[in-house]
């Protein structure tokens, strides 16, 4: 997202500066340092060569215009950087400067390193939103709104049996999203072909040492071609971000005039039409459902990207340097919409409770058909129900009006129960229980 324009609607200024290149140079500086550092101890390279080397990563500035163009003209980023560093290190590290090592160690390595900290920006941003789900959830446990099928009125639910399945499916993006990052961002260290053979009897010795200076995993090969884990990150924040445009989505219609239920948090200014004085728009929800959509196709390039030619890809590799970043990107600004959202939330309920009206009262049929179905059979209470369900939407009186002067009806229930039976309270399931329950294992994952 390099528009300085859109960028503070679909991405936030914090993600911005973890994936921008100067965070980019500064984890593959942090590589080569390593790098230097563990072949010392391992006896590879003089002990001072890599102290010059240490000292000129630390002091090493980098020229990002001149780096620019060198890439175009290398292929990668590493190759221009570490001819830099070197030109910039001072005897007797010069000669010893990435020793062993190739581009993809340098760039997949600090790609893992970029990846940790962006991964764990997404994540605190997770815990603020399961936050505002488990207290929302909380907050309307009791509050009876209409479920809906199909975008049709269907059975009573609350708002915080709602708010508790978005926080079911955030709590699982959440897991899933830290158990692909921590299998993905990974040392890279496989020197040219994967075998580290420029270091000889040293290479496994370094290795371990080089991960941990960098506490990266150390797995068993080098991954160069072998990117399935990158393509399981990359989907899972894509994941992340559908669910992310589900809620968002969830509250923009329910923001809609004729239902007018919960709306966006309002602000000067926020929602309004360039033509339309009344005009009370979603501002979040349209932005998240494009970085949403836009992720779809960004995680298949990742999977398109998998079958990578013998030890060094041509093309898939080079395609998830900005891919990957581009699904962290659109996810930090999808999370920083929706929880922004969940926390300011406005809602009606009394708006909720009239809508439980909407045709009649006849979102109540099944449970009136329930109530009559011990003594009528389900058949036979389903064909009266759904007979006097269609009365009352072809302009007859209310469903409950029909019920109670309905002779098998009043016989089987009396209006004690048909009255019980219009209660939307007495009809919610397992609503409060489920919602006690996710927000309890929340309680939990949180501590």
């Amino acid at each position: 997202m390099d528009s300085a324009l859109l960028s503070s609607l679909f991405t936030t200024r914090a993600m911005r500066e973890v994936l921008g290149d100067e965070s980019r140079i500064d984890a593959m500086l942090a590589f080569e340092a390593a790098l230097a550092r563990a072949e010392a101890d391992a006896g590879v390279i003089p002990p001072d060569a890599a102290e010059a080397i240490e000292a000129a990563c630390r002091s090493f500035t980098a020229d990002t215009r001149a780096l620019a163009a060198a890439t175009r003209t290398a292929g990668n980023p590493a190759i221009p950087l570490v001819k830099a560093l070197t030109a910039h290190c001072a005897e007797p590290g010069r000669g010893w400067v990435h020793w062993g090592a190739t581009s993809q160690d340098v760039i997949d390595t600090a790609t893992s390193l970029v990846g940790r900290r962006a991964v764990a920006l997404l994540d605190s941003e997770l815990i603020r939103l399961c936050d505002g789900l488990a207290a929302l959830a909380l907050a309307h446990r009791d509050t009876v709104m209409p479920g809906r099928t199909l975008l049709q009125p269907a059975l009573p639910i609350t708002l915080g049996f709602k708010a508790a399945q978005w926080l079911d499916m955030t709590m699982r993006c959440r897991e899933r999203l830290g158990a692909a990052a921590a299998d993905a961002c990974l040392l890279q260290f496989g020197g040219a072909v994967g075998t580290l053979a420029a270091l000889g009897v040293a290479a496994a010795t370094v290795r371990e040492r080089l991960g941990q200076l960098l506490e990266l995993p150390v797995p068993h090969l080098a991954w160069h071609t072998s990117r399935d884990r990158i393509a399981r990150l990359g989907c899972e924040v894509a994941v992340l971000t559908g669910t992310l445009a589900k809620i968002a989505g969830d509250v923009a219609l329910l923001m809609q005039a004729e239902i007018a239920e919960a709306f966006e948090p309002a602000a000067p200014g926020k929602g309004g039409s360039s033509t339309m004085p009344q005009k009370r728009n979603p501002v979040a929800a349209p932005a998240v459902r494009a970085a949403a959509l836009r992720a779809n196709g960004l995680a298949a390039d990742l999977i398109s990207a998998l079958p990578q030619e013998h030890e060094r890809g041509a093309g898939g590799w080079h395609m998830e340097w900005t891919v990957l970043p581009d699904l962290l990107l659109g996810a930090a600004g999808a999370l920083s919409h929706v929880g922004e959202v969940i926390e300011g939330l406005e809602v009606d309920p009394a708006r909720m409770r009239a809508n439980l009206e909407t045709g009649g009262g006849t979102l109540m049929s099944e449970a009136l058909m329930m109530a009559l179905a011990p003594r009528l059979g389900r058949l036979e209470a389903h064909r009266l129900v759904a007979d006097l369900a269609r009365r009352t939407i072809t302009g007859g009186p209310t469903l409950r009006r029909l019920a109670e002067q309905d002779e098998t009806v009043l016989a089987v229930l009396g209006r004690e129960g048909i009255a019980e039976a219009f209660r939307p309270e007495a009809y919610l399931g397992v609503a409060g229980a489920s919602i006690d329950e996710a927000v309890a294992r929340w309680t939990r994952r949180r501590d």
